[in-house]
């Protein structure tokens, strides 16, 4: 089943890792990388987005869901070296990363590992890697990440996810995961958190970024902020304000109406922003040998 967005594949990413993708759709390719904790943050969100203009590629990373990882940590320039050996299998050329939470910071790798692959950046909500860790971050982790870790290696995965969770969305988070991802759509995500747990919120410490990475990345930048994030988690703003004050071609959009839960609570309005933005950047050259998806 497709479900309008292609038929689900996967792929080997060369290091005992496998990914998973759907692709459909012609024109421009845009990306869409899930953030972490769960991997259909970007389900609803895929639908929206116009296939008549843009190919439309649905990331799931290695470790997510029916995914495998190798035995070894992964960092956040292996996911995007993953990413890489995807749009490479495609030949899609340049295309537009649309990343959230931590998949921003891959996109951001990804952009001076591979420049040849990235047109544009849409960040959501980036996570606080590198130089983007501000004193807004360390109250955060007090009072979410670690708890929520704590409760992870004790072997509470229940407590872990939903300590996070609220930190993020807020109480009313789980109608947010039912409305979108269907009535089990808490506990599928739950389900494949492990991984965010025992793998990437190390990854997310260990990154390294800073002025000297931000000046490398020559890509146009959306950066996007929930305007309900300034309430509920004050480090989403700190976050892009200064990411925003790094990258040497950004401009950043403040979302009404969501925290960081947008894609889900407002994934229309994301894919308007997303195309309006997309849209207006002049379109590369095609790579030799790029073929199209079929619609879904």
């Amino acid at each position: 089943m497709t479900n309008g967005e292609g038929e689900y594949r996967r792929l080997p990413a060369g290091d005992g890792s496998e990914i998973g993708y759907h692709d459909s759709g012609h024109g421009p390719a845009i990306v869409l990388a899930h953030a972490g904790v769960f991997s259909d943050w970007f389900a609803p969100l895929s639908l929206q987005l116009p296939r008549d203009r843009f190919r439309v590629v649905r990331l799931r990373r290695a470790g997510y869901r029916d995914t495998t990882r190798p035995a070894g940590h992964l960092t956040l320039a292996d996911h995007a070296r993953h990413a890489a050996v995807l749009l490479d299998e495609l030949g899609v050329g340049a295309a537009h990363w649309v990343g959230h939470s931590s998949s921003c910071l891959i996109g951001l790798q990804l952009a001076q590992d591979r420049p040849d692959l990235v047109a544009s950046l849409n960040l959501l909500e980036p996570a606080p890697g590198g130089d983007l860790h501000g004193p807004a971050d360390e109250q955060f982790v007090a009072a979410t990440v670690r708890p929520a870790m704590q409760a992870f290696a004790a072997g509470d995965a229940s407590g872990a996810f939903d300590r996070f969770m609220r930190g993020v969305g807020g109480p009313g988070y789980p109608a947010v995961l039912a409305d979108q991802l269907g009535a089990d759509g808490r506990e599928a995500a739950q389900a494949e958190s492990a991984f965010f747990f025992a793998d990437e919120l190390p990854a997310v410490r260990e990154w390294v970024f800073g002025p000297a990475q931000a000046a490398r990345v020559t890509q146009p930048a959306l950066v996007v902020l929930g305007a309900d994030s300034a309430r509920l988690t004050p480090l989403m703003a700190e976050t892009v304000q200064r990411l925003a004050a790094m990258l040497p071609h950004v401009r950043t959009q403040t979302l009404q109406g969501c925290t960081h839960l947008m894609p889900l609570q407002q994934p229309a309005a994301l894919a308007r922003l997303i195309t309006a933005f997309t849209g207006s950047i002049p379109r590369p050259a095609p790579t030799a040998g790029a073929t199209a998806a079929s619609p879904a």
